[in-house]
């Protein structure tokens, strides 16, 4: 991941008010924070879904025996750990990806599913995020269904 600022939080980093942690990244030397507990430190971020990043204290508080937990994919082809579902997995049989969700606490297909940064909710493929109001929408057109927004979607 890209360093976006340096934080420097006098607050610990324990909050999304850290912009380190906003964007889903560790602190580092450079940050120049006090009394860092960035729950991101000294972790590999680079494969963990937005969803685990997000819910990184119910992703560190697994044990060995839940990350052992076999869950059936929904194309119903293979069942995996739950250790391979929180960095995303590709079906051998299927092709298709899937990663654990902790917002809805099961598997979702990559293609139908989304998490969304702002809101911090897994969202289904139709909705989209509104910049005006900053919620997301049900809809695969616009206009946005709280404000009447049609200048376009937030990428996500």
């Amino acid at each position: 991941m890209t360093k976006y600022e340096q934080c420097n939080c006098t607050s610990g980093c324990q909050n999304r008010r850290c912009s380190c942690l906003k964007n889903n990244e560790p602190c580092d030397g450079s940050c120049g924070c006090i009394n860092c507990k960035n729950p991101l430190n000294d972790m590999d971020v680079e494969n963990l879904s937005a969803c685990a990043l997000q819910n990184i204290q119910a992703y560190k508080s697994l044990s060995a025996k839940e990350l052992a937990k076999v869950y059936e994919l929904p194309c119903g082809d293979e069942s995996v750990p739950l250790a391979k579902l929180l960095e995303g997995y590709e079906c051998q049989e299927c092709g298709e990806d899937y990663w654990y969700s902790f917002c809805w606490d099961s598997v979702e297909q990559e293609s139908n599913t989304w998490h969304c940064d702002v809101c911090q909710r897994c969202r289904d493929w139709r909705e989209w995020h509104c910049e005006k109001c900053n919620k997301c929408t049900y809809g695969v057109s616009l206009p946005c269904e709280h404000c009447g927004n049609d200048e376009g979607i937030m990428a996500f």
